[in-house]
């Protein structure tokens, strides 16, 4: 018997549950099974449960902030898991990774100044350009046989090309892991697009915050473990700016904790003073949440990445065997299934979305939604119980026969 049950279904509904309880708003269909935004149908760590049961009974919920055990906690995660060592003064703890993107854009850009992102790509990346008045590069990720690689050659075109027209290119939002692609960046992919970016005096900010979510046999390279290997990135170290959290790892993203990593001592005090007087300060629960993650979590996070392998190894098979017109992306990590649609006979990313959310009542992340390299794609969450993986995967194929 399996010492954690990632089987039970858990009943989500009436829970203020934004994944379960704004079907109606989101889908036009109460019906619909949510297969969509990233949190997890099963519940935490049990340390971390216990932990946060802990707290509450304190019954005072005044402002906190991390101190030393938090700190340490973070500092012995990134050398245990990716033999990365960093100091702590180079932590910053936010509230998400999405704010704390956008509170970097604000403190490095200046009006106009030009930002590069990877479509297809998580969707608040093109917010947070748009939010902070940049114009966008989009470096556009090819698809070779439904396995995905960055474009480095046209993104050095790209570059040379907005600088000779005058802008500024001041910065790259990066996605490693890759949402929704499921990409985990080899480390000569890194170091080549580390160097071009060197090269080119460009700020990279590297949200890394599904690094623990990688599959057997594969292994996620941090940016700052590249950067600190030797003296060719001692320079350009102090441009590059770090995201990870606990959140999607251990689903306690609605605990609003994250962490930033920032070496340069002027930019670690520049992004603070961006953030002064946004009330960025962080809850309790998610720094006793975190903390217990990471000092407590990691024999659930090894049985949960087992049983996330087991429900991608299932949807391949489903729909090799059963839909054959959609495609499964070959992915290495996340627990996000990117699904090409294109042979599904639809014309048009309207059609396609209307036949998923009504036709089949399952409700998926349109493509289109990172970008218009997302044209016909549909993204997956595997998070789930196998048995509701399985009866969403029924239902599209009952749909798709019924054509």
């Amino acid at each position: 018997m399996e010492k954690f049950d990632f089987s039970k279904l858990e009943n989500r509904t009436n829970t203020m549950s934004a994944k379960w309880d704004k079907r109606k708003e989101i889908f036009n269909n109460e019906n619909v099974l949510p297969l969509w935004v990233a949190d997890s149908d099963w519940q935490t760590a049990p340390a971390v449960k216990e932990s946060l049961l802990k707290r509450a009974e304190e019954g005072i919920f005044g402002y906190s902030f991390a101190d030393q055990s938090v700190e340490e906690a973070v500092l012995n995660w990134l050398q245990k898991r990716f033999n990365l060592e960093i100091k702590k003064d180079w932590l910053i703890f936010d509230t998400g990774v999405v704010p704390a993107i956008n509170f970097t854009l604000k403190t490095i850009c200046k009006e106009d100044d030009a930002v590069i992102i990877q479509p297809p790509v998580y969707r608040p990346f093109f917010l947070a350009v748009k939010n902070n008045n940049c114009q966008l590069i989009k470096n556009e990720l090819i698809n070779k046989d439904g396995y995905y690689q960055m474009d480095l050659n046209d993104l050095e075109n790209q570059i040379e090309t907005a600088k000779a027209q005058g802008k500024n290119v001041r910065a790259m939002i990066f996605c490693s892991p890759h949402n929704p692609v499921g990409r985990v960046w080899e480390k000569s992919e890194l170091l080549k697009l580390l160097r071009l970016l060197k090269k080119e005096d460009i700020y990279l900010l590297s949200d890394e915050i599904h690094s623990d979510l990688v599959y057997p046999g594969i292994k996620h390279q941090p940016v700052l473990k590249l950067l600190l290997a030797g003296e060719e990135f001692k320079e350009y170290r102090q441009k590059v700016i770090s995201y990870m959290a606990a959140s999607k790892t251990f689903n306690i993203a609605g605990l609003h904790t994250s962490y930033t990593i920032i070496e340069s001592k002027e930019l670690r005090a520049a992004y603070n003073a961006a953030k002064d007087g946004f009330g960025t300060g962080n809850s309790p629960f998610g720094l006793i949440g975190l903390k217990t993650a990471y000092n407590k979590g990691e024999e659930w996070l090894q049985a949960q990445l087992k049983y996330l392998k087991g429900n991608y190894d299932f949807l391949k098979e489903f729909l090799a065997a059963e839909i054959p017109q959609m495609k499964l992306i070959k992915a290495e990590g996340t627990y996000l299934a990117w699904l090409d649609c294109s042979q599904l006979g639809f014309e048009t990313d309207a059609e396609l979305i209307e036949f998923m959310n009504q036709k089949a009542e399952v409700g998926l992340n349109p493509g289109r939604w990172f970008g218009d390299a997302g044209s016909m794609y549909m993204r997956l969450n595997l998070a789930c119980p196998r048995q509701r993986l399985e009866k969403g995967l029924t239902r599209i194929k009952n749909a798709v026969e019924n054509l």
